[in-house]
């Protein structure tokens, strides 16, 4: 464009009134003193003050002008790609725009190519400021002014690193993203300071742990994610959207990446941890408390004990789409395959289901066996109950031991990290650092000396029997109960459509704790 035609462009715009879009950024919804709406007021105020009339508004929360460029935020890359629906952009402060001399050269290049005006409600001496890039000399001023942004940038991240660690030190929730089940709140600690901490919230709370109890009821990651999206649960983005009071997203969906997060991280029980899951410890090495416990230290046993048979579950085969009742359980007597269902025409002409094998290696002399469905479920059912329904059911009962090694592992983490963190720090900040790296090192020597005790198993007999278990159970039970003991039940040959079902039926134990019970039955019988 040209300079005789961003003229006239102006020229026109200003006949008609400005159009005005007002941008807004914040790192954190909690800021009041540059908050949305405080941001959106001085705009509004600025734009009167020009003649301007707002015809949109490019808001980007949570977003941090530091780690990302005008060109990387949603909302206001949209208006960067339609200059001709705006003449002015305005923001509230230098800061609100970019962190950058980069940014700011960038974000001028653009302003003068396009013929924009850029605006700063409050500039230097908190007067309006408006950026001229027709000469020189604003430019220099502009590439300034960004210089002093970006070195401030920097002086705010290392004094909020400072804060942080002070404010992890006393127990004090330092902000960032809010996690699910958890609200901010003011506190008074018990020194008497009054700071922010991460309260219950009852909705998403009572969400989190229903999930964590079908974790520990023994359904996967899948399922618990399913029910989660079933049932309408508010995602966690959507959980700090409703916080911040802004808008939901409607493409916002449940995860299973998020629902495994969720179940195993220790923010379950008020703990402080790091985006990559570590648990932040004092300085005596104990963990850092930023909020209250959604679940008490049983159920958090419990709940580990339930992912890492989760994790064994993921690298088993999954469950057969074909499964059916006895799958697993009901073989071919010639080639010991499994039998899987089908149909077939019955004489009246209709149609019944049917067990039947399907494997191709049959031959004339060996036909493929077929029997009733209905009729052989009931009598491997009935079989089931009178030959081993006596028996009494056991509990595995395991007794944890003592082992320190994981524990020991991580705290050697903390202690690497804390340990690049501290050339970083000064004053106070490395003070508290170097304090916790101490009571990390002396915490570690302790456990250290601890001896590992592996976790007992003792077999517990029940008052139940398994038929009780059995007779209780619904189809998938019954089957995943005959697997467990080792039941086969095998399909003899066909011999003629009158032979009845139950005498091609048999069944076998291959559970020997199983048969040294019925064993033991027999001999007391032969008394």
């Amino acid at each position: 464009m040209t300079e005789l035609m961003r003229r006239t462009a102006t020229s026109t715009a200003m006949r008609q009134g400005l159009r005005v879009v007002g941008a807004i950024r914040l790192s954190r919804y909690n800021d009041a003193s540059t908050s949305p709406e405080v941001q959106e007021e001085m705009i509004t105020l600025a734009a009167n003050r020009i003649g301007g009339t707002p015809v949109g508004w490019a808001k980007d929360i949570d977003v941090s002008a530091l780690k990302t460029s005008p060109w990387e935020r949603e909302e206001l890359l949209y208006w960067l790609e339609r200059p001709e629906e705006w003449d002015v952009m305005i923001w509230q402060r230098m800061d609100r725009a970019v962190r950058s001399m980069a940014d700011m050269a960038n974000l001028g290049r653009y302003a003068k190519d396009h013929g924009k005006r850029l605006v700063f409600a409050s500039g230097p001496g908190g007067d309006m400021l408006e950026l001229d890039f027709g000469s020189a000399m604003s430019e220099l001023i502009m590439l300034i002014l960004a210089f002093a942004a970006q070195l401030e940038g920097q002086t705010i991240v290392e004094r909020n690193q400072g804060a942080a660690a002070r404010l992890q030190s006393l127990g004090r929730w330092a902000g960032g993203p809010v996690p699910y089940g958890f609200q901010p709140v003011r506190k008074t600690f018990p020194d008497g300071n009054e700071g922010w901490w991460l309260g219950e919230h009852e909705e998403t709370a009572d969400i989190r742990r229903a999930a964590i109890g079908r974790a520990i009821g023994g359904k996967s990651y899948s399922a618990i994610t399913e029910w989660l999206t079933s049932s309408g649960a508010v995602t966690p983005a959507n959980h700090r959207a409703r916080l911040a009071g802004r808008d939901e997203d409607p493409e916002s969906r449940w995860t299973t990446t998020t629902v495994r997060s969720m179940l195993l991280s220790e923010i379950n029980r008020g703990h402080l941890v790091t985006r990559e899951g570590t648990t932040v410890r004092n300085a005596d090495g104990s963990p850092v408390v930023q909020g209250v416990a959604l679940i008490n230290d049983e159920t958090w046993r419990q709940l580990k004990e339930a992912t890492q048979e989760l994790a064994v579950a993921v690298l088993q085969a999954p469950r057969r789409r074909d499964a059916h009742e006895l799958l697993g359980v009901l073989v071919c007597h010639a080639c010991e395959s499994n039998i899987h269902t089908g149909t077939r025409t019955q004489p009246d002409g209709t149609r019944a289901e049917i067990f039947r094998c399907n494997n191709e290696r049959h031959d004339k002399a060996t036909p493929k066996p077929a029997v009733t469905k209905a009729t052989t479920l009931a009598w491997a059912h009935a079989e089931f109950v009178e030959r081993f329904g006596f028996i009494r059911r056991t509990q595995i009962v395991r007794t944890p031991g003592v082992d320190h090694r994981a524990e020991i592992e991580e705290l050697s983490e903390n202690l690497k990290e804390l340990g690049e963190r501290l050339p970083k720090m000064r004053g106070a900040a490395a003070d508290v650092v170097e304090g916790q790296m101490n009571g990390i090192a002396a915490r570690m020597a302790e456990l250290q000396l601890v001896p590992v005790e592996p976790p007992k198993v003792v077999e517990v007999e029940l008052d139940t029997t398994w038929g009780d278990a059995f007779v209780a159970a619904g189809d998938e039970g019954k089957r995943q109960i005959m697997l467990d003991m080792g039941v086969r039940i095998t399909v003899g040959p066909p011999t003629g459509w009158r032979r009845p079902v139950e005498e091609r039926l048999s069944m076998t134990i291959e559970r020997d704790e199983v048969q040294d019970a019925l064993d033991d039955v027999a001999y007391q019988e032969s008394l």
